[in-house]
């Protein structure tokens, strides 16, 4: 992830940053609360506030784990 950058400018930044190459992911992370907002055809995050949000979404305790992972 890039350091020091506070606002990312467009879904491609945003998605540089948390590091996925999938828009379909990128669509899952906004329909479940990513903070991001599109303003004019244009997405718009702040990088802290995408640490927070992937800290508090990783530390929720998972009730049911795949018995195996790929």
């Amino acid at each position: 992830m890039p350091t020091n950058k506070k606002i990312l400018i467009g879904q491609n930044e945003i998605m540089d940053y948390i590091g996925i190459k999938s828009v379909e992911l990128f669509v899952n992370f906004i329909r479940s609360g990513m903070p991001a907002k599109k303003i004019n055809d244009r997405w718009y995050a702040h990088g802290e506030n995408l640490d927070e949000y992937f800290k508090r979404l990783t530390k929720v305790r998972n009730k049911s784990v795949p018995s195996a992972t790929k």
